[in-house]
């Protein structure tokens, strides 16, 4: 559509803040509120982040006057609401808390028509989650309101592909740091004591998955590649097969995520050819997150729904909670963040029930997520908390960083911006050490607060 030019120019430096996506729907938004101004009217307008709600505030501030109220209780509400003394010219501007209360829902349905009554146009704010609960729980709100606005908001940034959750070819699950180290130096010490070379593949590939673990992809590729040319030479098929899916975990971590499909398409074939459904699994859920990395969310979802399948029928519990938290993570990006939400907790409690503390991690950060898109901001801190304590304990540095980059994200919507720096300088330094993909999307977000200087 051809935007009123006016209405832009007259919001002045505001609308520069504003995400491109928007300026369309704010145009929408300050109309309807122009051609309401004198009588009473109920707009709603729909921001997941605070942040951002406060630019949307600052650039309807610039064209009309307005009164901002920050309500917490439905009697509060109602008691602003018979107060008001209209103004012609003004706009008032309701704010509501991230979580709405009963009283709440219950005066926005039963007092609804007091919106009108004050005579002059009002702005409600609500989160996507908020929007759902008035749907369904202040129906008749719903229905009085005039126009509603849906803002998509900037790009915060949080790990939506679902690449954390990829599957190792064993069943390796350790407890915290301590315990991963001493393994490896186990591993380290039998390879160079046992000479037969089916022990010794099996062996590499430990190692190469302890590494993987650790974020030393290169390490764990030099491993892999010599399990891959040891199975080849003696035959050993599930060796062989196993090397080649782990390389593709390597590739995906390092953002190579055509080698990585390249490596599960054969390692898929290898366990399709011997009969290895266990393993079979794992590597279509592997291709999932391949897809997804790829924006071919659809794709992804079939990959993880054959894979979720498998790991049911053989009753692999670690493999059942990767591909439903993948799918969780699916749907996120599809929008569809409460579906989301449903396979995450049904992830998150499998991965507690087994004892799998990398598990409880991501589907705990990727909950996160979930409630960030819904707009519930306090509540995904919480959660990437959750999730930062158990990477340090576990010692996963990749996901480590990317629990410090969601907190960074989060907080800096909720304004809190001098540990919003903190976390991002955390998240940054260990993807660098880690040569994460992810490292210069971290580096442009430091340097656009300031906390780093441009590259000259």
């Amino acid at each position: 559509m051809v935007r009123d030019r006016s209405l832009v120019a007259s919001s002045g430096g505001e609308m520069e803040s504003i995400s491109l996506e928007d300026l369309d729907e704010i145009d929408l938004l300050l109309t309807e509120l122009d051609i309401s101004q004198g009588r009473g009217n109920l707009v709603l307008c729909i921001v997941a982040s605070p942040a951002y709600r406060k630019k949307v505030i600052e650039a309807v501030k610039t064209r009309f006057p307005c009164r901002v109220k920050a309500v917490e209780k439905g009697d509060e509400l109602i008691s602003e609401l018979r107060s008001v003394k209209p103004n012609a010219e003004e706009i008032l501007i309701w704010t509501l808390p991230e979580t709405l209360s009963t009283d709440i829902l219950d005066a926005l349905n039963n007092f609804r028509e007091l919106f009108y009554d004050t005579g002059v146009p009002s702005l409600v704010f609500l989160t996507p989650a908020e929007l759902d609960d008035v749907i369904w729980k202040a129906p008749d709100f719903w229905r009085y309101r005039g126009g509603y606005h849906i803002l998509k908001g900037e790009d915060y940034g949080q790990a939506y592909q679902a690449a954390e959750a990829l599957s190792m070819p064993m069943s390796f699950s350790y407890q915290n740091k301590e315990e991963l180290l001493s393994r490896k130096r186990i591993n380290e010490c039998l390879l160079e004591k046992i000479k037969n070379k089916h022990d010794n593949v099996r062996i590499l590939i430990e190692l190469a998955t302890i590494c993987s673990l650790l974020s030393e992809q290169h390490k764990a590729i030099e491993y892999n590649r010599q399990a891959l040319a040891i199975a080849r030479e003696v035959g050993d098929k599930n060796g062989e097969e196993n090397a080649l899916g782990n390389l593709g975990n390597s590739y995906q971590f390092l953002g190579d995520t055509r080698k990585a499909i390249e490596h599960y398409e054969q390692a898929l074939a290898i366990a399709r050819e011997i009969g290895d459904f266990r393993n079979g699994g794992i590597w279509l859920g592997n291709l999932g997150s391949a897809y997804a990395w790829t924006g071919e969310i659809a794709r992804a979802i079939e990959y993880f729904e054959q894979a979720l399948s498998i790991a049911r029928s053989i009753d692999n519990r670690r493999a059942e909670s990767a591909n439903l938290g993948n799918l969780g993570l699916a749907y996120i990006n599809l929008g569809d963040a409460r579906k989301a939400i449903e396979f995450l907790d049904q992830a998150l409690a499998i991965a507690r029930e087994i004892g799998d503390r990398k598990s409880e991690g991501d589907r705990l950060g990727d909950l996160g997520i979930a409630y960030a898109y819904l707009g519930n901001t306090r509540k995904a801190v919480d959660y990437y908390e959750q999730q930062l304590r158990i990477t340090q304990e576990i010692g996963d540095r990749r996901s480590e960083g990317t629990s410090q980059w969601n907190l960074s994200q989060a907080l800096d919507q909720l304004g809190e911006r001098v540990q919003a720096i903190e976390c991002a300088r955390a998240s940054l330094r260990i993807r660098e050490e880690i040569e994460d993909p992810r490292t210069e999307k971290t580096r442009r977000k430091l340097q656009e607060w300031g906390a780093l200087p441009q590259k000259q």
